[in-house]
């Protein structure tokens, strides 16, 4: 008796078990991967062609240095989506796009990798992320961004600290809105760049 009682309750958990496989344990959600776009911004003042400059590796808040998107919605509340990421790291990617939008400017000549750079351009992230308000979802971007001649004391330094409203609800929407963002922060701070440059 008792042998039937062990077997009927191996028998039920392995029915429940092919049950739950059949029910939807088999499929999975593909992860998806975003990145930040390099905008079109406005045209930047005549520099110094021949000076050189390096964008040292930027730096970020801990709570934002893991891949997945960060979306908030109330000030006590830090959530991740789980399928949803960014392709790196967002302090090496918007590091890469400032790397692309100091190249398009033409303000530096290209610069010896042994060489020392004339100029150094850092960047220290605070905030990337999405914030859902009710009905309404924005893009919240927060950074600083530091321009100086290398080793030197800053010759500009601001910080960036703006939200955008999405154009949808979806993730891909953070990333188109967090590109737009960055590009306005990038076309300003190069504009300031242009007006530092051999002070």
């Amino acid at each position: 008796m008792k042998f039937v009682k062990v077997l009927t309750a191996v028998l039920v958990s392995l029915v429940a078990g092919m049950m739950t496989a059949c029910i939807g344990g088999g499929s999975s959600e593909p992860t998806r991967y975003y990145m930040v776009d390099v905008e079109s911004i406005g045209t930047v003042g005549a520099g110094n062609a021949s000076k050189t400059v390096q964008v040292r590796k930027f730096t970020i808040d801990p709570a934002y240095q893991r891949s997945n998107i960060v979306y908030r919605e109330s000030a006590y509340t830090f959530m991740f989506y789980d399928l949803d990421l960014w392709a790196s790291r967002p302090d090496q990617m918007l590091n890469k796009t400032a790397v692309k939008y100091i190249d398009q400017s033409g303000l530096f000549a290209k610069g010896s990798k042994t060489a020392k750079p004339d100029y150094e351009i850092l960047g220290n992230i605070d905030a990337i992320e999405e914030v859902d308000e009710g009905s309404s979802r924005y893009a919240h971007l927060d950074m600083t961004l530091t321009f100086r001649k290398t080793e030197g004391a800053p010759l500009f330094e601001k910080e960036y600290n703006e939200r955008l409203t999405m154009d949808g609800s979806e993730p891909q929407h953070v990333a188109q809105s967090i590109s737009k963002l960055y590009g306005q922060f990038m076309e300003d701070f190069l504009k300031n760049v242009s007006q530092n440059m051999g002070e």
